[in-house]
C-alpha cells in the first residue's frame, strides 16, 4: 500500500549552533516554500515551552506563515499539547489558521509530560489525561454548534458563541499522539487518526485499529515519526547528522526522565558514535527504501512524519536530503 511522507519542524535553536532567530525562521519558511512542490503532503510543527534552545512555543504563529509560503501541502501540528491551552481559545485559533490556508490544516493533540511546563503554566500535571479529553470534546462542540454549552471536569460554559467556524467540514482532521493503549483507545473512542512513535510497541498500533472498528469509525489512519536522513554517501551523511541526532536524544533523555517515564537513564550512550544506527535511517535512497520497508512489517503505518532539518543541521545539507528523498523515495512508495 502507498504511504505519505510529511515533514516535521520545531525550529530548535540550540546553543552550540545558535543562530539570529530571524535569519533561522526565515531560511526554514524559504525550506518549506521550496519543498511544497517537491511532493511532500504535510508539513508539521511541534509545541514545547521554556527551553534554553527556543523550542517553537507558538505553533498557530508558525502555521500561519506557513500557510502564506504554501500551495499544496496539508499543515499540522505534531502535536499541540491540549491541557496548556483553553478549548475555546485553541477552537479559534486552528478555525483561523484553517480559513488563512484554504482549509489545510490538521490537528495533533496530546497530554504532553514535561513537568516545567506544566509547573510554570499552573496546571496539575495529574490531569493532563482528562483535560485532553475535555478539550477534544469541546472543540468538536465549538466548531460544530452555533451555542456552547458545557459542564464538565474542569471547563464550564453557557450559551458562548465561538467563531469563525473551520473552513473544513465538519472541522479540521484531529490526531492524537501517544504511544500508549491509552492514547490509542483515545484516539479510537474519538474516532481521531493516531500518530504514535515508530519506538511503540507493536500492541499499540493493534490497538488502534481495533478499538476503532470496534467503535464503528471505519479504518481510520496511522502516522509515525521515523528519523530519516537521506545522503549520497552513508558514512559521511552520519558525520553530518551524529551530533545533530545526540544533542536531541539527550534533551529527550533528561525530559523523560524528569517526567518519570524512564526507570534509569542508558549510561551507555554517552557520545554520538554511541547512537543505536538502527535506530536512525541514515543512507542513500536505497538503503533508506530497504529500512523503511522493514520498519512498516513490523509495525504498520498510512504516513512517516520525519524531521526534515535536525536541529543545528546546515540548511543546505537538510535541502539535499529532501531532494533526495522526494526524487527517489517517495516515488517507491507511491
Amino acid at each position: 500500500m502507498s504511504l505519505t511522507f510529511d515533514l516535521w519542524y520545531d525550529f530548535r535553536n540550540p546553543p552550540q549552533w545558535h543562530r539570529n532567530p530571524a535569519d533561522l525562521y526565515a531560511e526554514i519558511l524559504d525550506q518549506i516554500s521550496w519543498a511544497d512542490d517537491l511532493g511532500f503532503s504535510c508539513a508539521w510543527v511541534s509545541e514545547h515551552h521554556f527551553t534554553e534552545e527556543g523550542y517553537l512555543p507558538s505553533v498557530f504563529s508558525a502555521l500561519s506563515a506557513m500557510a502564506m509560503r504554501t500551495t499544496h501541502m496539508r499543515l499540522g501540528t505534531s502535536v499541540l499539547l491540549a491541557p496548556l491551552h483553553h478549548p475555546l481559545r485553541l477552537a479559534e485559533e486552528a478555525a483561523v489558521v484553517d480559513a488563512i490556508s484554504g482549509g489545510r490544516l490538521d490537528l495533533g493533540l496530546a497530554p504532553g509530560y514535561r513537568v516545567a511546563e506544566f509547573e510554570a503554566m499552573g496546571v496539575p500535571k495529574a490531569e493532563r489525561g482528562s483535560r485532553t479529553d475535555e478539550t477534544i470534546e469541546l472543540l468538536i462542540k465549538a466548531w460544530t454548534e452555533d451555542r456552547v454549552n458545557h459542564d464538565g471536569r474542569h471547563f464550564q460554559f453557557s450559551d458562548v458563541a465561538v467563531g469563525p467556524k473551520p473552513v473544513q467540514d465538519p472541522y479540521p482532521t484531529l490526531w492524537i499522539g501517544g504511544s500508549s493503549k491509552v492514547a490509542a483507545r483515545r484516539a479510537a473512542r474519538f474516532g481521531c487518526k493516531f500518530m504514535p512513535d515508530s519506538g511503540a510497541a507493536p500492541e499499540v498500533f493493534t490497538t488502534y485499529t481495533e478499538e476503532l472498528a470496534a467503535a464503528g469509525h471505519g479504518e481510520g489512519e496511522l502516522a509515525t515519526n521515523i528519523v530519516v536522513y537521506v545522503c549520497d554517501d552513508p558514512e559521511q551523511g552520519w558525520e553530518d547528522v551524529k551530533e545533530h541526532y545526540f544533542y536531541v536524544y539527550q534533551c529527550y533523555q533528561r525530559w523523560f526522565a524528569e517526567a518519570g517515564d524512564f526507570l534509569q537513564v542508558d549510561e551507555s550512550i554517552g557520545a554520538p558514535d554511541d547512537l543505536s544506527r538502527d535506530l536512525h535511517i541514515v543512507g542513500t535512497p536505497e538503503m533508506v527504501i530497504e529500512a523503511i520497508e522493514r520498519r512498516r512489517e513490523a509495525r504498520y503505518f498510512d504516513r512517516l512524519i520525519f524531521w526534515a532539518r535536525p536541529p543545528g543541521l546546515p540548511i543546505e545539507k537538510s535541502s539535499r536530503s529532501l531532494e533526495l528523498m522526494a526524487n527517489h523515495v517517495i516515488p517507491h512508495f507511491a
